[in-house]
């Protein structure tokens, strides 16, 4: 799992090497997440739990 910036994301060298790009969407008056809680919400996907 690779977290981005929430300004900049991920450089594009990175996201070439990826296998996979997933974008959390935001509904309301948010404009990005804590990396912390965007990273716990990728975890609890990938463990199966959503």
């Amino acid at each position: 799992m690779l977290l981005g910036h929430e300004r900049d994301g991920v450089p594009p060298e990175a996201l070439a090497r990826t296998d996979q790009v997933v974008e959390i969407r935001m509904i309301g008056t948010g404009s990005s997440l804590n990396v912390a809680v965007a990273g716990s919400l990728v975890a609890y996907k990938l463990a199966g739990m959503l």
